[in-house]
């Protein structure tokens, strides 16, 4: 470890990861918080594939990071609208429905 790391123990899925980088432990420890915390939401939306549960946080997160890059910002029913939409693609997943997709009706 270099000067410039610091470490520090997070909690993520009920487990402690020691984790180390150049940034500032309470940024780190934060960034895990958010980590943590797209999780559970995730873990709310899908049934008990950890697997699946875990890429759908990943490829929201990086939609996340993607749209703040491009400077795009959501109003609250905007963001309502794709979460319903988002579950509704869950739900399709799950049951093996997907390809058999019709668009929700918007209001």
């Amino acid at each position: 470890m270099t000067d410039s790391e610091s470490r520090v123990n997070v909690e993520l899925m009920g487990k402690t990861f020691t984790v180390k980088g150049d940034a500032d432990p309470q940024y780190m420890a934060q960034v895990a918080s958010y980590v943590n915390s797209k999780i559970h939401e995730m873990q709310r939306l899908t049934s008990g594939d950890n697997t699946k549960m875990l890429l759908l946080t990943a490829l929201n997160i990086a939609d996340e990071l993607f749209q703040a890059k491009r400077g795009v910002q959501v109003s609250p029913d905007e963001a309502q609208q794709i979460e319903r939409r988002t579950q509704a693609l869950l739900r399709m997943l799950e049951t093996g429905l997907v390809g058999q997709y019709t668009k929700p009706e918007l209001g």
